[in-house]
């Protein structure tokens, strides 16, 4: 008679905080790419930032924003900015537009919705990036924000969330309105810009 040797299942192993990107209502999102952290063969460092394209499209964004707002009224949160919407809810977007009268500036996230929120492609690990950005534009409308838009990069599409609205679906080189007196289209910008894509 042979003994077989059984071996312990193993531990699903810990993901680390610092892997975490979002908590949406409890359910923690991690970086795109984390899994390869865990295994080993990349660094944490390799899978947190932006791409180029996403980096440029965020500082091209800002400054066109800033170019046409009101700056006694409104701030401009971009690099990620924290987003307090309440217990295990914190998200971030790449810009939000903010009233500056409810914004207490410190060294917390932003605990106010911003007006209008714009997120150049999902960071998250997801194969179910469809949910995510339904999930999460709603639950930043329920915090508050009246408009959120996506740039899909790689398909060069504009999601446009609006408050009591039917959510619209643009190729990027039409003109989109991001507030009552700014219109975008972002093809022409970019373009205007040098950065061709």
């Amino acid at each position: 008679m042979t003994l077989t040797t059984l071996t312990p299942a193993r531990k699903p192993r810990k993901v680390p905080q610092n892997l975490i990107r979002e908590v949406l209502r409890g359910q923690p999102y991690y970086y795109k790419g984390y899994k390869s952290v865990m295994n080993g063969t990349k660094k944490r460092e390799e899978i947190m930032g932006s791409s180029s394209l996403q980096s440029i499209i965020v500082f091209i964004l800002g400054f066109f924003l800033k170019s046409k707002i009101n700056s006694k009224l409104y701030w401009i949160g971009s690099n990620e900015a924290g987003l307090h919407l309440g217990h295990k809810n914190n998200l971030s977007t790449d810009i939000g537009l903010f009233l500056k009268e409810k914004v207490v500036l410190n060294d917390k996230y932003f605990e106010v919705a911003p007006e209008l929120a714009i997120e150049v492609d999902v960071k998250i690990d997801t194969d179910k990036e469809l949910d995510y950005i339904f999930s999460k534009s709603e639950e930043m409308m329920l915090f508050g924000t009246q408009k959120i838009v996506w740039i899909i990069t790689k398909n060069k599409k504009i999601f446009v969330f609006s408050k009591g609205e039917t959510t619209q679906i643009f190729d990027w080189d039409k003109d989109i309105q991001l507030t009552e007196n700014i219109n975008l289209n972002l093809q022409q910008l970019l373009s205007e810009e040098g950065a061709n894509y």
